[in-house]
């Protein structure tokens, strides 16, 4: 039993204070960066995390690849991390069962498996973002994978936190079958549903209405107090940092182009008293590289 798979479980089951989560971090030192803030947990996503990283959707990458990434995100913080397991969508019980005897082995806290059918037309693991949803697998397909993957969480860490992402949402199906669908994912054994795509507070609060574990909605139009109130666990926006990092990235190059170094002065003294302008070297020799004076950083203690 894992104290972060157990921490994370707790923040997803709590009654009356959604998590606010933007805290998708496209890099360790970006999940140093959230804990640091005061975000609860790190979460790996296909497109915030590994697309960015690597430009590869996480829908293309295998087992093997992000365990080696993950591990380094599970060892920097000392909150759940939590990864997005798209690379398991469509496929049978056996390599949903060999991914989460990986991913609790690791120390992750939990898991995102999604229901769409992925695509597989040439160029598609060519980009840094993942392609679009145009179908999801068979209900009952979906619900074996989720009780293969409660099987093996009961023998190896009960509290790792299972969320099954639903994409019905987008695929045109009525609502009251993508109810259904959010229902028998819930008797499989789902810890946490994720609506994806469901476009209203009322559509959301009727699907609500039917179910009985915590429920999460990415959307932009979702405030908190509206979750709150329509007694969701979570406020969902996972693109925040990176777009604004990359955002403000493109304008100052842009700006650098033109100005050269004189952009770049201006910016360090714009934030010349942030803990994130890059220390190297000898130029602060008493910080670590958060900022932090020497012997206070983050992150994991020697062992």
């Amino acid at each position: 039993m894992g104290v972060m798979s157990k921490k994370a479980r707790e923040i997803f089951y709590r009654k009356g204070r959604p998590i606010t989560h933007i805290a998708s971090a496209p890099s360790v030192h970006d999940a140093r960066m959230y804990e640091r803030a005061g975000f609860e947990y790190i979460f790996l996503g296909g497109d915030a995390t590994f697309g960015i990283m690597l430009g590869i959707p996480g829908t293309y990458m295998d087992i093997t690849e992000k365990t080696f990434i993950a591990k380094y995100y599970v060892n920097a913080v000392n909150i759940p991390v939590l990864m997005d397991c798209d690379e398991v969508c469509g496929r049978g019980p056996a390599i949903v069962e060999r991914a989460v005897e990986k991913y609790v082995d690791i120390g992750l806290a939990g898991m995102d498996i999604d229901d769409r059918v992925v695509f597989e037309v040439r160029g598609a693991a060519r980009t840094e973002r993942e392609h679009g949803i145009s179908e999801c697998v068979p209900v009952e397909q979906m619900a074996d994978v989720i009780g293969a993957a409660k099987d093996v969480m009961k023998s190896m860490d009960p509290d790792f936190v299972l969320r099954v992402r639903c994409y019905d949402f987008h695929v045109g199906t009525p609502l009251e079958d993508t109810i259904k669908r959010l229902q028998a994912y819930e008797r499989a054994g789902a810890d946490v549903l994720y609506l994806g795509g469901v476009e209203t507070p009322e559509d959301t609060k009727k699907c609500l209405d039917g179910l009985n574990i915590p429920c999460t909605v990415p959307a932009t139009w979702m405030t908190y107090d509206l979750a709150r109130d329509l007694g969701l666990c979570e406020v969902r926006r996972p693109y925040e940092l990176e777009m604004v990092m990359h955002s403000a990235g493109w304008e100052f190059l842009e700006d650098f182009n033109q100005r050269g170094f004189a952009a770049s002065d201006d910016k360090r003294e714009q934030y010349k008293d942030s803990p994130y302008m890059a220390h190297q070297g000898a130029l602060f020799p008493d910080r670590d590289v958060l900022g932090n004076p020497t012997g206070s950083g983050g992150g994991k203690p020697a062992q």
